[in-house]
């Protein structure tokens, strides 16, 4: 025997191929591939700027030292007096953009008292240098580097200047000396575009925003096109189970706001038209047909009754010749009246009729027309309205599928039983429940009990083909509904049929 595994895996295969093909799925892959493509982009872009931005940064920082190394003679030397010719010191190293300005605290200041400006190449002017010296205490730098007085402290500190140009300060190297300690700050003016990125987040370069501007406008393009075809899929499904339960009348054209689907809602309301052509056809012809039936029956009828007179008594041959003419005739009025039905029936289906029902009115109606016909040694009707509910669907399909219902129940009650009928709501639904006290169904033929043709009655029966409960689960599903069947636990069989409100 295989193994529950494997009985299962052709469903979950079928389940993983619809699952492919989904648009819910597909529509989750875009969306990750959306996330997860700009994510790995911007890490490798990133990390090659990262890496480019810190070699041109330890580029700068380099020449700073070699700058710092070179003027250790000059400051050691210099005195009050010499302060003056320390800017004239400084342009010998200004080269290019690389600007520099050297600061000095004397050992004699207190702790608080911070740095001094005291030349820069090239010069600036005293509102700049400021700034400049403010930003660096604010950020604590100053205060490292007067703590020890010892080792380069790199930067990369973009200053904005009062002119309008920017200012990359790329590091700080103190000198100490006997007198104090000096910092010469390197900077370098980012004039050019490579080095206006220096300093700055990877995310504000604007090649880096166009790119992120044209792929967000990308994205909601292709999340439109699909949210478009999404909505208009399930507008149409809506729309198609609207015009299957005659909920409307509009068209699929009429609904239809994409261009290309244009065909398909054509093709649609093409389809519509000929289902209700196909279903005002079947329905004249059932009624032509059962009309054709009922007059050569009917003239068969009439011709038994002067053969029937004219027999002699005694003839029993001619008596059980003419009962069987009779009992056929029965049979092919049967026979006539079930094919009419199954015409209406896949009419119906096809074109379902939408009307206001009120399902408690037309419960008591139906068992009032069955009282007079009932023996009086017989099953009973009664009927039980727990809670009044309407439905919208067809009179004649309900009034069928109840007639049907109450006389199966009838025929399987024993004498003097009660056959009820009970109406009631369950959430957006009404339920009506036809209740025997029969023998009920075995529980091996409980699935087939609504099949075409099936039927538990003995054999003989010539006026009951199996379609009575076929035709009430066609009618009720045509109308959107619901039929099931069950034993009942206190004995005998109960049909329920569950109808969407009005």
């Amino acid at each position: 025997m295989a193994s529950a595994a494997e009985a299962t895996q052709p469903g979950v295969t079928r389940w993983l191929g619809f699952a492919g093909r989904s648009l819910v799925t597909r529509l989750v892959l875009l969306l990750i591939a959306f996330v997860a493509v700009p994510v790995i982009l911007y890490t490798e872009f990133h990390n090659v700027e990262e890496t480019k931005s810190r070699l041109l940064l330890e580029a700068i920082r380099d020449k700073g030292l070699v700058i710092a190394g070179a003027l250790k003679d000059p400051l050691n030397r210099a005195d009050a007096s010499a302060y003056a010719r320390l800017g004239d010191e400084l342009a010998r190293y200004a080269i290019g953009n690389v600007g520099l300005k050297l600061l000095y605290r004397p050992s004699s200041a207190p702790p608080e008292g911070g740095f001094f400006y005291v030349a820069a190449a090239p010069a600036v002017n005293a509102d700049q240098l400021e700034r400049e010296r403010q930003r660096l205490a604010a950020l604590g730098i100053l205060d490292r580097v007067s703590a020890s007085c010892a080792g380069d402290v790199p930067l990369a500190l973009r200053l904005d200047l009062p002119d309008g140009r920017t200012e990359l300060l790329t590091s700080i190297t103190p000198v100490k000396t006997s007198g104090g300690c000096w910092a010469l700050v390197a900077a370098s003016s980012l004039d050019t575009p490579s080095d206006r990125r220096l300093g700055q987040p990877y995310w504000q370069l604007p090649e880096v925003q166009l790119a992120l501007a044209v792929y967000l406008a990308l994205a909601l393009l292709v999340l439109a096109l699909f949210l478009d075809l999404w909505r208009s899929l399930h507008r149409f499904g809506r729309m198609a189970r609207a015009v299957g339960q005659r909920r409307t009348d509009a068209q699929f054209t009429d609904e239809n706001t994409v261009p290309e689907l244009a065909p398909v809602a054509s093709a649609f309301d093409q389809m519509v038209t000929r289902l209700r052509g196909a279903a005002a056809h079947l329905r004249q012809v059932a009624e032509d047909t059962a009309h054709a039936y009922k007059t050569p029956l009917g003239t068969i009828r009439q011709a038994l009754e002067p053969l029937r007179r004219q027999q002699a008594p005694q003839d029993m041959r001619s008596e059980r010749a003419i009962q069987a003419i009779e009992a056929s005739l029965d049979r092919l009025d049967s026979l006539v009246a079930a094919a009419r039905r199954l015409d209406d029936v896949t009419a119906d289906t096809l074109d379902p009729p939408r009307e206001r029902v009120d399902l408690a009115a037309m419960l008591r109606q139906v068992a009032a027309s069955y009282a007079p016909t009932l023996p009086a040694d017989g099953p009973r009707l009664a009927v039980d309205v727990v809670t009044p509910a309407q439905v919208i669907g067809g009179t004649e399909l309900l009034e069928l599928a109840l007639e049907n219902l109450i006389e199966n129940a009838l025929s399987f009650s024993p004498p003097l039983t009660t056959v009820r009928l009970r109406l009631a709501q369950d959430g957006r639904y009404a339920v009506v429940t036809v209740e025997d006290s029969g023998p009920g169904v075995p529980p091996e033929h409980l699935p087939r009990i609504f099949d075409r043709y099936f039927s538990m009655r003995p054999t003989g029966h010539t006026t009951h083909f199996g379609l009575g409960l076929w035709i009430v689960k066609r009618n009720i599903e045509a109308m959107g509904g619901l039929a099931s069947a069950a034993n009942r636990p206190t004995g005998g069989f109960a049909i329920s049929l569950r109808l969407p409100l009005a």
